[in-house]
C-alpha cells in the first residue's frame, strides 16, 4: 500500500460509511454498516461498485460495551478480530487486536484523549462545531506487543471532520497490515458512535 492512506468517513448516510484511499488515488476498501442488525454487521469491499468482498466484521455480542469484532474473508474465514478495552476506554480508547487464534498482537490506543472529548462535545454545534473540527484532531496510535509503534490515525484537521489520515510507522507483514486496516476501520466506525 502506498501511505499515507486516506480514511474518509461519510457523515451524512442512511448507513454509516467510509473509504480507504492509498496516497496514489486508488482505493483499498468501501465500507458500509449494516442497519436493522442486531448484532453489528459490516460489509468491507475493494471499491464502491461493491463487486469484490474484501471481508466482513461481525460482532459477537448483540450490545455491549467490550464486545469482539471479528474479521471474516469472503469464505466465512476468519483472520482477526478486534475488541475494546473495557471501562478503561471511557477515557482514553483502547482496542486489542488478535490473530485469528485469538493471539493478541497489537493495542490500538488513543494519544490525545482531550482532543477527542472536546470534538465530541463541540464538534456537532453549528459554526463552534466548523472550528473545533478544525482545531481539536484526535490520533491513534497502533503498538505491537513489543511496544513497536506500527501505524498511527490522525483526523486531519478540516471543517467538516471526517476525514483521517493513517501514516506506516514500521515494517509489517501482509497480513498484519490488512488486519491492522480493518481494525482501524472498525474502530473508527466505534468511536464515532461514541461521539
Amino acid at each position: 500500500m502506498n501511505y499515507p492512506v486516506e480514511l474518509n468517513f461519510k457523515k451524512i448516510a442512511l448507513a454509516k460509511q467510509a473509504t480507504l484511499t492509498e496516497s496514489n488515488g486508488n482505493s483499498i476498501a468501501y465500507a458500509r454498516q449494516k442497519i436493522l442488525k442486531l448484532k453489528e454487521e459490516l460489509e468491507v469491499f475493494e471499491d464502491k461498485t461493491k463487486t469484490k468482498r474484501v471481508c466482513t466484521i461481525k460482532a459477537n455480542k448483540v450490545i455491549d460495551f467490550s464486545a469482539a469484532y471479528h474479521f471474516y474473508t469472503e469464505n466465512e474465514q476468519l483472520f482477526g478480530s478486534i475488541q475494546r478495552k473495557g471501562l478503561r476506554s471511557l477515557w482514553k480508547a483502547t482496542y486489542l487486536l488478535n490473530e485469528a487464534s485469538g493471539n493478541q498482537y497489537a493495542t490500538i490506543q488513543e494519544e490525545k484523549p482531550f482532543a477527542k472529548v472536546v470534538d465530541a462535545l463541540l464538534g456537532e454545534l453549528p459554526f463552534v462545531g466548523l472550528v473545533c473540527n478544525y482545531i481539536f484532531n484526535p490520533s491513534y496510535i497502533v503498538r505491537s506487543e513489543d511496544g513497536t509503534e506500527l501505524f498511527r490515525l490522525t483526523k486531519v484537521p478540516s471543517f467538516w471532520g471526517a476525514l483521517f489520515k493513517i501514516d506506516k510507522l514500521a515494517d509489517v507483514t501482509p497480513d498484519e497490515e490488512i488486519r491492522c486496516m480493518m481494525s482501524l476501520l472498525m474502530m473508527i466506525f466505534l468511536e464515532k458512535s461514541r461521539g
